[in-house]
This record gives C-alpha cells, structure tokens and sequence, in this order.
C-alpha cells in the first residue's frame, strides 16, 4: 500500500516520495522567456522534499506564450538558464520535468508567426482573435513540441510533460466546446485527440525510451457542453498507448460562454472555488487512474497529508500534486511528509496569485511576501 514517503518509478525517473509540484506559472521569467535568478530561487526552495518538479508551462513557439513572461524553450540560447534551472532542481534531490505548452487562441499577440492558433477559431479571451489552423500548420507546431522536448533532454531534465489541459492549444482540440473540426483532427475523441498523440508520439521517436512523458489532461469539463469524464478516461488511454509515462489529471473547474465589446468568447479556469473541499478532484482522478495502468496525479487542495494518503490508501491516485499551497508555504510538502500539517501556513485561497498571472505579472503572495527567497510571512 503506498504512502506519501514511498518511492516511485516513472519510467528512468525515481521519485523518493508520491510529492509533486505541479507547474505554477510565475511569471519570473524574462520577456524572452529566459529563466532568472529568481525563478531558480523560486524551484530550489520547493524542490527540497516532493519527489518531483514539473516545471511551469514552457512556450515552444514565440506566438504560443500564455504571458509575455512564459518560459521559453524555442531556442538553443534558452538552454544555458534551463540546463541551470534543471540542475539546481535535480541538487535538491528532486526529479525535474519541465511543462511544454502552446496557449493557443489566448496567446499573447506578436509580430509575425500564427496569430490567436486553435482549431476552430472559437475567441477565448477578450480582445484577441482567433484564427483556425491549417494541417500544415499543425505539423509546424509538431515539430515545434518536438524540438522544445528535444532542448528538454539536452538542457538535462529527467522528462517534459505536455500540456493540453486547461483550454490550452492541446487541449482545445481535445474539447467539443472549441473543436468544431470536419477534417480528421475534428469529430469524436480519436478525431479530436489526433494532433496530441501525433505530439507523444513524435516526442518519443525523437527523445527515446528512457525520457519520461508525461501529459497534462482535463479529466472533466465542468462547463455546459464540455468533455465528460468518460470521454476523458477514453483520452487517458489514447494516451497510454501513444506511450505516455504518467497522467497529470487536472479539470476544468468553472466557466462559461461571455462577451465583452461585442465579442463572444469561452471563459475557463482550472482553479476550484473557495467553497470546494479538499480534494475536491480527487473522484475525477479515480476515474482516469481506472481507465489506465500508468501512474496518475491528482491535483486540486491536497495540502492534507490524511486526504493525501487516504487517496493513495484507496488507488484513486499514485501521486498527489501540491500547488498554490507551495506559494504560500514552500515547507509544505516537508510538513506533510512527517505529519505536521498544524504547521503549515496556509494558502488563504484570496487569487492574488491568479490575478498576477492574468496581468502578466511576477506572481505575489498574501501570506508569503518573498516567494523566490527565504519566506517572509504575513
């Protein structure tokens, strides 16, 4: 039976416990998308006691940011701040992962390059427009994930995980609310999960057998009109047979259909509302975890560390994922591992986080004011 101290291997990658930072975007990155010494500040300290770190979503294209401080890996001059990023990761006794991702039709605007890509042109924030991509240009990004996942490899992390989640470019293609496609990367599940397996696949030809994949799903969107938790058990093992490692089961939590300056566009979020309870996702998760037998993460207020290992207890998950909670207390996962929760600074759940990420600013914290040194507490 396993425990949040037992250790775990994931593909080459051996994990000393069932911990997991999942990416947080922190916005500590430079307009380039090059990593600072805050950032490598930021993932040392929380490296210190989970079993891995994933990375926060990293651009693998200069038209894909979510921010205009994503991280990049679209480039060889990115990889000198990666590879010291990987290592001071890695130092710390961590496994490191690093998150590839394209933000699709809510990127960041740029010269030049596929303005606002997505499958069919659907708006999904206000002010920026949304333009369906072509096969060829399906291809290109291929070959973009590919060539990040490769950079990956070389900079010395232990694996990348791709992200189509949360409405992401991936992701909408794997939704029916974005995905209106007639073409073969359109219709049902295998239709619509195409270009992200065409992604794993690729991936795998050119990374080899002992770079781990992991890829980020919506298990559920709870949004009128969004993917069942059936469909995504069906994507979970598309998945697994592409030769994914691990699954990162995330949701899409609230949203919605708005307009603002006579533009309709599709509204979402993965972050749980104040009033869910702990592990809110953790029936989401069980599903996915039946559905395949490569191990999955479980994400979504789990700073419990009775929650945390009931769920491992009971096979809804092999990996607990401990986010904005790490922000707030980067001891956490050190306190629950040796059972002292009643020591742990809690997140106060005020957004402050979510709305710099929004603005595309450094991420701040209420409760911890010095996320990338020495926490100094409110």
């Amino acid at each position: 039976m396993a425990r949040l101290d037992t250790p775990l291997t994931i593909n080459s990658m051996r994990l000393r416990n069932r911990l997991v930072l999942p990416p947080i975007t922190g916005d500590y990155a430079t307009t380039e998308g090059e990593v600072t010494p805050e950032l490598i500040g930021f993932y040392r300290q929380r490296a210190r006691h989970v079993g891995m770190v994933i990375v926060e979503a990293t651009t693998v294209r200069a038209d894909g940011r979510i921010t205009v401080r994503s991280l990049g890996l679209w480039h060889d001059g990115q990889l000198p701040g990666m590879a010291e990023l990987a290592k001071s990761i890695k130092s710390e006794g961590a496994a490191a992962v690093v998150q590839l991702g394209h933000a699709g039709a809510g990127a960041v605007p740029v010269n030049g390059g596929i303005r606002g890509a997505s499958p069919s042109g659907i708006r999904c924030k206000p002010g920026i427009e949304a333009s369906a991509i072509s096969e060829a240009q399906i291809a290109e990004i291929t070959a973009d994930f590919v060539a990040a996942a490769v950079r990956a490899k070389k900079a010395g992390f232990d694996g990348v995980e791709v992200h189509g989640a949360h409405l992401y470019l991936l992701s909408q293609f794997i939704s029916p609310l974005t995905n209106l496609r007639t073409d073969r990367y359109g219709g049902d599940m295998a239709g619509r999960a195409a270009f992200p397996l065409e992604v794993v696949r690729s991936i795998r030809e050119q990374t080899g057998p002992g770079f781990g994949i992991l890829f980020r799903i919506n298990s559920v969107e709870l949004i009128d009109g969004g993917m069942s938790v059936e469909e995504g058990m069906l994507l979970a093992r598309q998945l697994e047979g592409a030769g994914v490692d691990a699954i990162h089961a995330s949701v899409i939590a609230q949203g919605g259909w708005k307009e603002a300056g006579g533009e309709r566009f599709l509204q979402s979020s993965s972050r749980l509302p104040k009033e869910s309870p702990v592990g809110a996702n953790l029936a989401y998760a069980a599903r996915i975890k039946s559905a395949v037998t490569v191990p999955v993460i479980a994400v979504g207020k789990l700073a419990d560390s009775g929650v945390a290992e009931k769920a491992l207890a009971n096979g809804s998950a092999d990996l607990i994922a401990v986010g904005r909670q790490m922000i707030a207390d980067p001891d956490t996962a050190g306190k629950m591992l040796s059972g002292r929760d009643g020591e742990i600074i809690r997140c106060t759940e005020c957004s402050s986080c979510f709305v710099c990420i929004g603005k595309g600013q450094p991420v701040v914290c209420s409760v911890n004011s010095n996320p990338t040194g020495e926490p100094v507490y409110a």
